[in-house]
């Protein structure tokens, strides 16, 4: 079972696919697709789309994972901006008709630290012990690959060690 892990995001979409086989889930890969702000955000949702679909191609995830994304009523315009990147994103995994189960941040950090309070520092620390691995791209990739992790223990896929 191969899971893609997705932190949307219209400047930078992280991703995270790991392998969950026994107990153990192992990296596959992980990254983030960045947009530049100087293009304008039909070029951006494009590139979205066509580096998503080059990603699926790739990974061959047997299930896609979305961090499921709020915006506080202050930020309108990141929520409407948001919400243009989950559809391409659906549109994309929805094409290819692959499942598409949606984790909230809540959830994410109970999962993998105990506490919904957990900070995105005890996020990525505890991604990457889980994971055996000592560096990542960036955030996002740790927080997709923490979205991968939540899934495969929601689906029994793998345990929390």
């Amino acid at each position: 079972m191969i899971i893609l892990g997705l932190d949307p995001g219209l400047a930078s979409t992280g991703f995270g696919a790991i392998f969950c086989m026994g107990a153990s889930p192992r990296l596959e890969t992980a990254g983030y697709i960045a947009t530049s702000a100087r293009d304008p955000i039909a070029v951006r949702l494009f590139q979205l789309h066509t580096d998503i679909n080059q990603l699926i191609a790739k990974v061959k995830p047997d299930l896609v994972a979305i961090e499921n994304v709020f915006s506080l009523v202050r930020y309108p315009r990141a929520g409407i901006l948001l919400g243009e990147v989950l559809g391409i994103i659906y549109l994309s995994v929805h094409v290819q008709r692959l499942p598409v189960m949606e984790i909230s941040p809540k959830e994410v950090k109970n999962a993998l630290v105990g506490s919904g309070s957990a900070t995105k520092k005890q996020i990525m620390t505890t991604t990457k012990r889980i994971l055996g691995i000592n560096d990542l791209a960036s955030a996002h990739a740790a927080d997709a690959l923490a979205v991968a992790l939540t899934a495969s223990y929601r689906k029994g896929y793998a345990q929390i060690t």
